[in-house]
């Protein structure tokens, strides 16, 4: 379920993100947050930064950190456009730092179809922004989901990729890479494309996502599993028709 989206403008402003809001939920686990424990994904200095507004805002506490947290989504739009991957924080909301951009190359590591078939796009994805290539269409856009039992904001890169086609290359190929999320998620790798069929026959739709996902540990970990497992059953086909649709409309 999207409760908000929005498409950041070029180069990004903090009017980009008038429509987004953390929850009561999220709004506590900030106060409470520590590096090492936060029930959000941020870094050591983004916890301590926006700590920092709680103590100092008294009463309008929350107002201020949903202002605070604005600036710190743009922070790191801002950061990933200037230095790419390599510039992005850890998280650091577990005992274990994690490294935004280790995640991400592991991703790529393991879709040996991309690196295979268009090596210079996945080269492109991993090195971002130092790595240019010709053809290529970009945009970033946040949104807010309910996700798992919690509302999750996240950024996405979106890359569309138009070439010739040949029979292992598509005529279009669309890639979008997670670059921040609040929960569950260290790093995500979207792939859609149409393919082409037989002569005379239909197209196919092919969707592909590979994520991390942080949430799978521990004594409920295979309950959190079958949880999330059976969502993206259902959703499939609610996924399938709204790419198609955006697709069709050129959206």
């Amino acid at each position: 379920l999207v409760l908000a989206i929005g498409r950041f403008s070029n180069p990004p402003a903090l009017e980009d993100l008038a429509g987004l809001s953390l929850d009561e939920a999220d709004l506590d686990g900030i106060r409470r947050c520590r590096p090492g424990a936060c029930d959000l994904k941020l870094s050591a200095s983004e916890i301590e930064a926006i700590k920092r507004v709680s103590a100092e805002a008294g009463p309008d506490w929350k107002d201020a950190l949903q202002r605070a947290f604005r600036r710190l989504v743009l922070e790191r739009v801002n950061v990933y456009q200037s230095r790419g991957g390599e510039g992005l924080s850890s998280y650091h909301d577990q005992a274990d730092p994690v490294r935004p951009q280790d995640t991400f190359a592991a991703i790529l590591r393991d879709s040996p179809s991309l690196r295979l078939h268009v090596p210079q796009f996945a080269a492109y994805l991993e090195r971002y922004p130092r790595e240019e290539l010709r053809g290529v269409e970009s945009f970033l856009y946040w949104s807010n989901e309910q996700f798992g039992g919690k509302p999750t904001v996240s950024v996405t890169h979106v890359n569309i990729l138009r070439t010739d086609p040949d029979p292992v290359v598509p005529a279009v190929l669309v890639a979008g890479r997670q670059i921040f999320a609040t929960h569950y998620m260290n790093g995500a790798l979207s792939l859609t494309t149409v393919l082409p069929g037989r002569a005379g026959s239909s197209g196919y739709l092919v969707h592909l996502n590979r994520s991390e996902v942080d949430a799978l540990g521990g004594l409920f970990g295979p309950l959190k599993r079958a949880i999330i497992e059976g969502r993206i059953k259902r959703d499939t086909a609610e996924v399938f028709r709204g790419l198609r649709s955006r697709l069709e409309s050129g959206s």
